[in-house]
């Protein structure tokens, strides 16, 4: 026992720094790097940061792409138990966020339990889902069967009596191991002692199997996962230095660095009580002077409205003009592109103020993604599988078969989809089916169906006709042929031609 918990616990501390630094990355902030100390110490001093962090769009390119649109199993009966459990734990919610942690960190954790009475003996028919931080919890598997779960570690704060204290759980196939530290050290499998409370004893039986499940974007069995940002680290640190950099030389706009030419006969100019101060002449400690060697001099020179300034043995002035924005801007550019391949982004992503791709264009721009994201959907769904599988073991019913239906990746538009849902049903797909494999919420399909099948596809054939005859309009009116009010007024009878025929 003293192993498992020493192994759990360095296992979950070997972990944070790459959970923080994913965090860092989505969230911020992110430690910048100054090869000048006086930027560097201009920055920290006045508390400045211009960080822009891009991580999440990264993210959020793949998390969008996952949506599961229906849960069922082999019989009507368990579909409808599943279904309730869903609802009782919200898990339409929960579920994307459980991919999108995922897909941030690395890894996401999903526990499934019997829900208990105040006696705490299961309640028939109910199950209770939480989800759980890879920061808190981690699964350690066997090294003999790679994939197999030997344990989990589930750590959290605690308040008692005694002060804070941390509270560690390990979770196995049969039993579930109830430990609290000592006192605020929890790094050790010295530091902690069995924990038990009133009805609760130390180790808790567990007849139910493991009830934690690894949510990853590899795939493999005994991995964990890799943050989907993480291959844009790079380019986000160049991007931070590039915009911290340009918004500093900004300020020369406000308060340039100017220059004083002598003319050779005499030394007044080089006195430094003369000069005007320099927002960037910061001394060591980081005050504000006029001298890099923090003196006491100041500016003799007034800008007071009215003012005259009489400078003896100056030639010339000079100010020196800050780098223009094309300096910074024009990398930033090639900073995004090379990020975006790197990532597997499409760069309109980053960008959306420029001219967007469409057709074929946007389709062969988004095939990386797209490639990425049913990657991810596969090592996904796999894990969902077995999670409400279990889920059914603990309602009762053991070994039965669950199916997930995902909506598809490529992004289409509503045209494209019912022509595709129609070319199935040509092949001798249900309709019901079709219009479920191409991205159409279950529930909608089967308020649909209750028109009658034979109805649908004469509909389907409608609404397809309907999206490429505004599409043509649209045209016309985008080339001067017809104005706006005239299509509104053909579209709105179209449409209404449309639900006469479907009622009918």
């Amino acid at each position: 026992m003293a192993n498992d918990l020493g192994d759990a616990l360095e296992a979950i501390c070997a972990a944070e720094p790459g959970y923080g630094k994913a965090v860092a990355y989505s969230d911020g902030p992110v430690t910048e790097v100054f090869a000048s100390r006086r930027i560097r110490r201009l920055l920290r001093d006045k508390g400045i940061s211009f960080q822009t962090l891009l991580g999440w769009v990264v993210i959020d390119a793949v998390a969008d792409k996952l949506k599961i649109t229906a849960i069922s199993s082999d019989t009507d009966e368990r579909t409808a138990l599943l279904a309730a459990v869903d609802e009782v734990n919200n898990m339409a919610l929960v579920r994307p966020q459980v991919m999108r942690r995922a897909l941030q960190l690395g890894d996401s954790y999903l526990w499934a339990w019997p829900e208990l009475d105040d006696k705490g003996n299961p309640v028939p028919g109910s199950v209770r889902i939480s989800w759980h931080d890879a920061r808190n919890m981690r699964v350690l598997y066997d090294e003999d069967q790679p994939g197999v779960p030997r344990l989990a570690i589930q750590r959290w704060a605690v308040t008692t009596d005694e002060g804070k204290r941390v509270r560690v759980d390990l979770i196995y196939p049969d039993r579930i191991d109830h430990f609290i530290s000592k006192g605020t050290r929890a790094s050790k499998p010295s530091d902690f002692q069995p924990y038990s409370e009133e009805g609760m004893d130390s180790t808790e039986e567990n007849p139910y199997g493991f009830p934690v499940f690894h949510f990853h974007g590899t795939g493999l069995p005994g991995e964990y996962g890799t943050p989907e940002h993480a291959s844009f680290y790079g380019c986000q640190d160049k991007l931070i230095k590039l915009t911290s950099v340009h918004m500093a030389g900004l300020d020369f706009h406000g308060i340039p660095q100017r220059v004083a030419l002598e003319d050779g006969t005499g030394n007044a100019a080089a006195d430094a009580s003369n000069l005007d101060e320099d927002e960037f002449a910061v001394s060591p400690d980081g005050q504000r002077t006029d001298t890099v060697h923090g003196g006491d001099a100041t500016s003799k020179l007034s800008s007071e409205p009215g003012s005259v300034w009489f400078l003896k043995n100056v030639k010339q002035f000079l100010q020196l003009e800050p780098a223009p924005p094309g300096v910074f801007l024009d990398p930033r550019q090639a900073y995004l592109r090379e990020g975006a391949v790197a990532s597997k982004t499409p760069l309109h992503l980053f960008d959306r103020s420029g001219q967007l791709p469409s057709g074929e264009s946007l389709k062969t721009a988004n095939e990386p993604l797209d490639t990425k994201s049913d990657s991810r959907k596969t090592s996904f769904d796999g894990t969902w599988r077995a999670f409400y599988r279990f889920v059914l073991k603990l309602l009762g019913q053991a070994d039965a078969p669950v199916s997930i239906a995902w909506a598809p990746i490529e992004s289409t538009d509503e045209t494209t989809k019912l022509g595709h849902a129609k070319q199935k049903q040509e092949l001798g797909v249900p309709v019901d089916q079709s219009l479920t494999e191409v991205g159409y919420k279950s529930t909608d399909v089967e308020r649909w169906m209750q028109d009658g099948e034979g109805g649908l596809p004469a509909r389907v054939e409608l609404l397809q006709g309907l999206g490429a005859a505004v599409r043509d309009l649209s045209t016309a009116v985008a080339s001067g042929i017809l104005d706006k009010a005239t299509v509104d007024a053909v579209i709105t009878k179209l449409i209404g031609d449309v639900s006469d025929a479907g009622a009918a």
